[in-house]
C-alpha cells in the first residue's frame, strides 16, 4: 500500500497548530499569572514547562503522522484521535499539576532577604494556623507579598530556633502565622536593600543579564535597589523599587557567585 505522506504531513501540521494553541494558553496562565516577574526562571518553572509541553507538542503531531489516512473511515479516525487526544490531555493535566505545585505562593521578606516560597513548601497545618484569613490559602493568581514578623516572646523564639536546628520544625517564613502586610515593613526593607553598584561590581560575566533586567523595570538605575532572594534551589536577586520597596523583577543570578566578597551572613 502506498503511503500518502503529503496528507499525513498536512494532518500533523494541523495537529501541531491545535496543540500549540492549547500549550500557548497554558503558557500564558503559567508565566503571566502563576510565575510573574521572571519568577519562573528563578524556581524552575521554565524548565518544567518546556520539559512537559515540548514533549506534548512533539508526540501529538508524530502520532498524527503515523495514524492518519484518508482511506480510514470517519469512525476509525474518531477512535484514533480520541485515543491521541486523551493521551495528550493526560500529559497536559499532569504537566500543569507538576508546574502548579512548584509555583511561588508567597514572596516573604524576612530579616534582610526575601524567601520565595512555593506551594509544595507550605504544610496545610501551617496554613490553618495563620492568624489572618488572607494567608490561610495558597494563591492561584500569583504570589502574595508578605513580611515575616518573627516572634518576640523569648520562649517561642527559642522553640522556633532550636526546632529548626533539630529538624523538628520549619522556619518562620514557611509558617503563615508570622505573616503581616508587606507594606508595614517598607522602611526596614529599604534599609536592608543594597545599591546596584554592589551587585554590578566585579560581575562582568553576568553584567549583560543584570543590565537587561534593570532595563526591563523601566526605572533609572539610581531608583532601583536589590535584595538577596533565597529559594528551594539556591539564591537569586530581587530588583526592588527604591521608594516603595515593591519587587520589580527577579533575576536568576546568585550574587555570591557574581560578587565574590558578598557577605552571605548579612542575608541571614
Amino acid at each position: 500500500m502506498t503511503i500518502n505522506w503529503r496528507e499525513r504531513i498536512f494532518a500533523a501540521i494541523v495537529h501541531f497548530s491545535i496543540t500549540l494553541l492549547v500549550a500557548g494558553l497554558a503558557g500564558a496562565l503559567i508565566f503571566f499569572i502563576w510565575f510573574p516577574n521572571s519568577t519562573a526562571a528563578v524556581v524552575g518553572g521554565t524548565h518544567l514547562f518546556l520539559l512537559v509541553f515540548v514533549s506534548d507538542l512533539v508526540l501529538g503531531p508524530l502520532m498524527s503522522l503515523v495514524v492518519y489516512s484518508s482511506t480510514k473511515t470517519r469512525h476509525q479516525l474518531i477512535i484514533d484521535y480520541s485515543v491521541i487526544g486523551l493521551l495528550q490531555l493526560a500529559a497536559l493535566v499532569y504537566g500543569v499539576y507538576v508546574v502548579s505545585v512548584s509555583r511561588p505562593v508567597f514572596i516573604a521578606f524576612d530579616t534582610n532577604r526575601i524567601e520565595m516560597i512555593t506551594a509544595v513548601e507550605i504544610h496545610p497545618q501551617h496554613l490553618a494556623d495563620a492568624t489572618e484569613e488572607q494567608y490561610r490559602s495558597l494563591s492561584w493568581s500569583g504570589p502574595k507579598l508578605v513580611a515575616v514578623a518573627r516572634p518576640t516572646d523569648p520562649k517561642e523564639r527559642a522553640d522556633l530556633v532550636f526546632g529548626v536546628l533539630l529538624g523538628n520544625n520549619v522556619d518562620a517564613p514557611f509558617r503563615p502565622k508570622y505573616y503581616r502586610e508587606y507594606g508595614t515593613a517598607r522602611q526596614e526593607i529599604l534599609s536592608k536593600s543594597l545599591p546596584l553598584t554592589v551587585l554590578l561590581k566585579d560581575s562582568e560575566a553576568a553584567k549583560s543579564k543584570i543590565d537587561s533586567a534593570i532595563a526591563s523595570t523601566g526605572r533609572p538605575k539610581e531608583d532601583v535597589r536589590w535584595l538577596l532572594v533565597h529559594h528551594r534551589f539556591g539564591f537569586a536577586v530581587a530588583l526592588i523599587d527604591g521608594t516603595t520597596a515593591e519587587p520589580l523583577t527577579y533575576l536568576a543570578v546568585d550574587p555570591v557567585w557574581v560578587h565574590g566578597d558578598y557577605d552571605l551572613n548579612r542575608s541571614r
